[in-house]
């Protein structure tokens, strides 16, 4: 009778223990997995400085503080600093679809910055990896 309970408890052992493992290695495979390549993401940065080009005008930089493609929706959500000709500048956060590259779901946060619009001339951007550009 002992060793029936010693080798179910063994056996518990092990299960748990082999649980454990299979959950941790999910969890890192997921995390891997909401990596972006620093590539990928500044090239979709890029699109979205034109969008937005076309969606403000008199704009004269953009620095992306962060960017976050939800996988399942394929969305990007885009937190930038925009300075205008002006040099009055305001923090806001958009949607961009780079499939269609098209922005939207953004807020008007300074009526006088975020000027709708067409801007013709070049940005200076700084990408969330800090690399600068001019567009």
């Amino acid at each position: 009778m002992n060793k029936k309970l010693l080798i179910i408890f063994g056996l518990l052992i092990v299960i748990g223990i082999g649980g454990k493992v299979v959950m941790d290695n999910q969890k890192d495979a997921k995390v891997q997995s909401n990596v972006q390549p620093t590539a990928e993401k500044i090239e979709t940065e890029k699109l979205a400085v034109e969008a937005l080009k076309n969606t403000f005008a008199d704009i004269k930089s953009i620095e992306f503080e962060e960017s976050v493609l939800n996988e399942m929706t394929g969305v990007y959500a885009m937190y930038v600093k925009m300075r205008n000709q002006s040099n009055e500048s305001v923090r806001f956060s958009f949607n961009f679809w780079k499939e269609s590259r098209e922005t939207g779901g953004y807020t008007v946060e300074n009526e006088e910055v975020q000027v709708e619009g067409v801007t013709t001339n070049k940005v200076h951007v700084i990408y969330s990896n800090k690399d600068k550009d001019e567009i």
